[in-house]
């Protein structure tokens, strides 16, 4: 070690460090988690949940095949136990948001990567629409007026060969295999056009979400109930039945409580005389 400082100086030793350092963070940040993410939760929801209701299992040799996903590992060792604390299995550390897990995984758990012939699923964002998937609030008009239906051409012709490279193999009937191949294309290639690529993609609630509302609605129920049942008693419950008999008798003790004010001065005037109204 001393020669070699010797023969390289300490600022080029410092600088193939620093080189390395920057291969090696290039390498593990060459595929996006969270794209890749976009991707997975459409395979998971249209394309591998096609195949489970057929008994039946996607090629080996295709890249959207589950054990070929890079992050396969560290995406089934996570643990959401509520929105803001997500939970590393491997470790048992947790985390205030996914982004911090992802950034544990690399920092601390690199090499739980699916190792051999792995696929980047954001490889994959130009087919399965990941610019809609990320900004789903975001209205693409001007998207949608510059729109060139043979740029999506292509793209549907490179899913429909993804899509028949990951047909079973085996001994399948046509009518099975197409059957299969509609349906895993369905809500992918089948969306690749100008008319329906910049469609929304349905919003589900979260399970907490939907816990949470169905806990607070009663009590908001109640409180409503309440409340309209005060107002109602504040301004009508006090009426009496016959309403013109009240005012009958208001005029009445008005009448004569104007009579009892002038009574004294008028004695005093007229003398005590009897007064004759």
């Amino acid at each position: 070690m001393v020669v070699l400082l010797d023969v390289f100086p300490r600022s080029w030793v410092l600088m193939t460090c620093v080189l390395c350092w920057c291969v090696i963070t290039e390498a593990n940040d060459h595929c996006s988690r969270p794209l890749s993410r976009i991707v997975r939760n459409q395979l998971t929801e249209h394309f591998y949940s096609v195949f489970e209701s057929k008994s039946e299992e996607p090629h080996r040799k295709c890249p959207l095949h589950l054990d070929r996903d890079l992050y396969r590992f560290q995406e089934g060792n996570k643990t959401q136990d509520y929105p803001s604390r997500w939970v590393c299995n491997f470790c048992g550390k947790a985390f205030l948001s996914e982004h911090y897990l992802d950034m544990h995984f690399d920092n601390r758990h690199s090499d739980e990567l699916v190792k051999g012939t792995t696929v980047c699923l954001a490889d994959f964002c130009d087919i399965f629409r990941c610019e809609v998937f990320e900004n789903p609030r975001k209205d693409f008009f001007w998207e949608k007026k510059l729109c060139k239906e043979d740029r999506l051409t292509a793209r549907r012709r490179r899913c429909e060969a993804l899509m028949r490279s990951c047909l079973p193999q085996g001994n399948l009937s046509l009518d099975k295999e197409l059957e299969i191949y509609e349906a895993i294309g369905a809500n992918t290639c089948a969306l690749l056009n100008c008319k329906n690529y910049w469609k929304p993609p349905h919003q589900e609630i979260a399970a907490w979400k939907i816990i949470l509302y169905a806990v607070i609605t009663p009590f908001f129920v109640m409180g409503l109930i309440v409340y309209y049942y005060a107002i109602f008693d504040h301004y009508f419950g006090d009426y009496p039945t016959d309403i013109s008999w009240s005012r009958e008798e208001e005029e009445e003790s008005i009448s004569l409580s104007r009579r009892s004010r002038r009574s004294p001065d008028l004695r005093k005037r007229y003398g005590g005389r009897p007064l004759m109204y």
